[in-house]
């Protein structure tokens, strides 16, 4: 029958050592390493841009006198969150770093809720 006997198409593997096969995992690893790194950078500086944005928009709407006296903080305190948004990319260490933007994330979060609850 058809699937009693295997085609001889088929290969075995080859066979490898354990210094080839060790060898391949640490490739591997580094490989993947790498590309976790590069992930996580990449959205690092898309959450630091996105509060950027937020205090560009409410330095904008400022400026052409949207801001009304009651929303006014909420302006600043976005403004302040895409400062420390723009202030990820001055510090060097990967920790204080992670604080800085939750920092901002935070202030633009508050901010923009502030703005909308305020008009």
């Amino acid at each position: 029958m058809s699937g009693s006997q295997r085609s001889g198409s088929r290969k075995r593997r080859r066979q490898v050592s354990e210094e080839e096969r060790a060898a391949a995992v640490e490739d591997y690893r580094e490989s993947v390493a790498g590309l976790q790194h590069t992930a996580y950078r990449n959205l690092r500086q898309t959450v630091a841009y996105a509060t950027i944005f937020v205090a560009v928009m409410a330095t904008w709407l400022m400026v052409i006198g949207e801001a009304t006296p009651t929303s006014f903080v909420w302006y600043a305190v976005s403004i302040l969150g895409g400062a420390f948004g723009l202030a990820t990319y001055f510090v060097r260490e990967p920790r204080p770093r992670l604080y800085v933007l939750a920092v901002a994330v935070v202030l633009a979060v508050v901010g923009v809720t502030g703005i909308f609850l305020a008009d």
